[in-house]
């Protein structure tokens, strides 16, 4: 299970998953910082997948 983070920033609010490292955002509301975290996370994760493809793709043409 991922965990996240929710607090004020001065008049904004900061939301971050301490376990993703570097994925965090921000949001004019709590219920703005939760919907732009949920897109953030998704992000992070499609991006690491893509990442992942690569190394494995790079790593295959290698053994070939």
């Amino acid at each position: 299970m991922i965990s996240f983070k929710i607090e004020r920033d001065g008049d904004e609010y900061h939301a971050w998953v301490p376990e993703l490292k570097g994925c965090h955002t921000h949001g004019r509301t709590i219920s703005e910082a939760m919907q732009n975290l949920k897109d953030a996370v998704q992000l992070y994760l499609e991006e690491k997948m893509e990442e992942e493809i690569a190394k494995q793709t790079l790593e295959m043409i290698d053994e070939a």
